[in-house]
């Protein structure tokens, strides 16, 4: 394997590997709710930090807390804080599904808008064990990759002759319909030919057919 192609392979297992990191932020309306849900796999540690950054109201200074909750996929309760201008919330996933945290302000006040920032770090347990070990990624792990370097080019190849198949099939298509618009051309030519030509023979056999009448008449001393 060449190095670009290690070099890629490594690239990929580390983007694969690595810490999925979300930061938001957003305006909860005081007597509504706010939730973000993550999708996440079993084993995969959640690590997340929020804080009020701003918050304000048209009659009297707002309330700068908030209240967070977090449910895993099953509605199981994995963190509850109420009444806070900052928190975190650490959990391992017990199983696949997505997973929500809501936030909300402790207590209504009418026009009160609390804004919060939330950091949301999502690891798999791939990435942790990478990150705990000393070494260079695992030679399965690269080989995996280089597999599936090989499916992608593979893929990648098959579209780029689909592609030229395309491409050959307009040209094909575009000289078909030059070749019939000349053929249309031709034959609106020969129509208009075949026209004129009747309309001459037409006149002339018209005018031969007055002079044969005006022969016939004169023969016989009508004219």
């Amino acid at each position: 394997m060449t190095t670009p192609l290690r070099l890629l392979a490594a690239i990929l297992h580390a983007c694969a590997a690595a810490a999925v990191a979300e930061a938001l932020a957003f305006d909860v309306p005081s007597g509504n709710s706010k939730c973000l849900t993550e999708e996440l796999r079993r084993g995969a540690l959640s690590h997340a930090s929020y804080r009020v950054v701003g918050a304000a109201s048209t009659s009297a200074a707002a309330d700068p807390r908030i209240s967070a909750r977090v449910t895993g996929p099953c509605g199981e309760q994995l963190h509850l804080a109420e009444a806070a201008e900052r928190g975190e919330f650490r959990f391992e996933a017990a199983e696949d599904g997505e997973h929500t945290a809501c936030f909300w302000t402790p207590r209504y006040e009418r026009g009160a808008v609390v804004s919060v920032d939330v950091q949301w770090d999502t690891a798999t347990a791939g990435a942790r064990a990478h990150a705990e070990g000393s070494g260079s990624p695992p030679a399965v792990a690269v080989a995996r990759n280089e597999g599936r370097i090989a499916s992608i080019a593979e893929e990648l190849k098959k579209l780029e002759n689909s592609a030229r198949l395309i491409h050959e099939e307009m040209i094909s298509l575009r000289q078909s319909e030059h070749e019939m618009q000349r053929l249309n051309q031709e034959t609106a030519t020969r129509i208009h030919s075949f026209t004129l030509l009747s309309l001459v023979m037409c006149v002339g056999v018209a005018g031969l057919q007055l002079w044969h009448l005006k022969t016939l008449f004169q023969k016989q001393h009508i004219l």
